[in-house]
Order: C-alpha cells, then sequence, then structure tokens
C-alpha cells in the first residue's frame, strides 16, 4: 500500500516517520509532504533515500492512506486527498470538526468499520488520548456521571515553536538574562500558565472545550458532565492529566484495579510507583496510571492521575495503530 506523511518535518510527522519505519504496516512506496521550504530535502526509509515533495502539486491518486502531522495546513490543502479517495488520518482533526470521527483503537475500534467513506479519522489530543484510556473501563464498569480534567500539558504540545522557546528562555535565565518572552501571553521558563489556547466568550480556552467534546466522544456518552482546565508547563515533553470523577455505581477498589489492569494500553502503577512524563511516559508506548483513590466517604467518587508521552501514544504512535486498524477491517 502507498502511503503519505502530510508535514514530515513537525515534531508529530518525526515522530510518526520513527514509528512507521520500526512498524509492520505493508508500506510499498511512501511519499513525504511538506511545506515549500523542506521541499528537496531527503530522509532513509527502511533503507531507502525519500525526497520531500511539495503538497500542493502532488497527484493524490497514487496514495491510498495518508497522515495529516501539520496542524497549519488547511481543510482545503487537504481537500485534493479527500477528492482522490485518499483515506486520511488527522492528528490534528479539530480543523476537520464533526466530519473527523475520533479513535483510539484500545477504546473504540467499533468506529473505524462503522465510518463512511471519505470521513476523516482522527487522533485525539494526547490529553483526550491520557483520559479516555484511563477512564473507558471505569464508564463501562461504573457509569461517568461527572468529570473534572485538569491537564498538565508540555511545550511539545505547542509544537517546535513552543520547544524552542522554551529551550531559548531557560537558556537566558540561566545565563542571568532577561528571557525576551514573546511565544506566550507570559514568561514561559520557570513558570506556570493558567490557561493555553485561546480564551472563549464562556471563559474556557479553545483546548479546554475541545477536550470536553473529544473525552465525551471516546467514551460515546454525551450525558457526561466534564469541567475541564489546561495549565501550560515548562516542561519540554508529555502530558498528565488529573481526573477527578464521579460514577453512577459505588467502586469497590479492588475490582476496580483489576479492571483498569485488563485495560490494554494502560499501565497501572504498583504501590507507592510515581508516575511522572519524564521518568516513565517518555519513550513509553503506555497510558501510565497512578494514585488511583476513592474520595472519602464517598465510594461513587475518585480521582487519578495518567501521563503519557504526547508525541507516541498521544500523538503519532495511536495513528499509526488506527492506520493497522483500517487496513486490518479493509482487508477483511
Amino acid at each position: 500500500m502507498n502511503i503519505a506523511i502530510i508535514g514530515v518535518s513537525t515534531l508529530a510527522g518525526e515522530n510518526l516517520f520513527e514509528i512507521l519505519e520500526a512498524s509492520e504496516l505493508p508500506v510499498e512506496q511512501l511519499f513525504l509532504l511538506d511545506n515549500d521550504d523542506e521541499v528537496g530535502r531527503t530522509l532513509m526509509f527502511k533503507g531507502h533515500s525519500v525526497r520531500i515533495r511539495g503538497l500542493e502539486a502532488f497527484a493524490f491518486e497514487q496514495v491510498a492512506l495518508a497522515f495529516v502531522c501539520d496542524p497549519a495546513f488547511s481543510v482545503q490543502q487537504l481537500q485534493p486527498a479527500r477528492a482522490a479517495g485518499v483515506q486520511l488520518i488527522d492528528l490534528f482533526p479539530a480543523r476537520f470538526g464533526a466530519d473527523a470521527a475520533l479513535v483510539i483503537p484500545e477504546v473504540n475500534p467499533q468506529v473505524v468499520d462503522e465510518v463512511e467513506a471519505g470521513r476523516v479519522l482522527g487522533s485525539p489530543s494526547a490529553a483526550a488520548v491520557a483520559s479516555a484510556l484511563a477512564l473507558a473501563p471505569l464508564q463501562q464498569q461504573y457509569q461517568l456521571l461527572r468529570l473534572h480534567l485538569v491537564v498538565m500539558q508540555s511545550a511539545a504540545e505547542l509544537g517546535r515553536p513552543g520547544v524552542e522557546a522554551l529551550a531559548a528562555e531557560t537558556t537566558r535565565l540561566l545565563n542571568g538574562r532577561d528571557p525576551e518572552a514573546g511565544y506566550l501571553p507570559a514568561q514561559f521558563a520557570f513558570n506556570l500558565i493558567p490557561q493555553s489556547g485561546q480564551v472563549q466568550k464562556d471563559g474556557y480556552t479553545d483546548s479546554e472545550l475541545r477536550l470536553i467534546d473529544e473525552v465525551r466522544e471516546l467514551l460515546g456518552d454525551e450525558q457526561i458532565e466534564v469541567l475541564s482546565s489546561v495549565v501550560q508547563l515548562p516542561i519540554f515533553y508529555g502530558v498528565s492529566v488529573l481526573v477527578q470523577a464521579e460514577t453512577q455505581q459505588a467502586i469497590e477498589l479492588d475490582e476496580a484495579e483489576r479492571v483498569l489492569r485488563a485495560q490494554p494500553g494502560l499501565a497501572l502503577a504498583q504501590g507507592g510507583e510515581v508516575c511522572t512524563p519524564v521518568n516513565t511516559a517518555a519513550g513509553s508506548d503506555n497510558v501510565h496510571l497512578s494514585r488511583f483513590r476513592l474520595e472519602p466517604g464517598n465510594a461513587s467518587g475518585f480521582a487519578l492521575c495518567a501521563v503519557t508521552d504526547n508525541l507516541r501514544k498521544g500523538s503519532a504512535l495511536n495513528a499509526v495503530q488506527i492506520a493497522q486498524l483500517w487496513m486490518e477491517k479493509r482487508a477483511l
């Protein structure tokens, strides 16, 4: 099967390229597409040199599936691929709105089989992946009624410019110089910014509202009450989600932990193990769950922390797993 990667020069694109090369997906020919600044550069894929081409002039009739790894490309720029019947797997599906079906293969694989031809398959945000993988088995067992999600977001969620801005500010401050902040509304390095994204009329940011919609869709329940907050941390990679929740059914802790351990893609911490984006999640293919505990005096309330590598399971790896699932369904 011929496959394209659109936006291979982004952080998400680079990680997807690496994961795709190590995967067992049957790639007959790989096409790398990007903006004009990247055209002509070559990368080695499975022992062969592949030259990056421009998106605008590419004939999409050559490929069956394409990963979209750059949020800067517009729906209009991607329309030729859809018109040619290419199955798009978008790592930034918000651009397509309701026209993108969100998928985490361990949570809602049936979507790939049910989605109508021509519709985009979307890999959700890293925070939504971490949240849904941790909560899906509890939703099935106990029925979630209310969620409060606090996302601790890294610079990598802002792309390469975010990582470079954090690195530059950190270097300047460590050398006793002014950070010259400007990429974010406040100093990024050695700071905590209680919002990420554009604030909307109701006070939520667009990323917080997107997370609410994504979690409800992934869990298959629009009735869950969800409150979300996204906090920008001065760390380079990874994402942590602090969850507080209330369920319809009372929770028995040992049984709930058994259910969580049985969830594919989820690793439950042992004892007092500390799970962090840097020490635990970096380079891992799982969502790691720790500090699972019941609310004092309320067996229907619980809290937990979920962390994952936002560029792997939170993005590129999940997209490749969607592709594997799509190919399996297509072969039937």
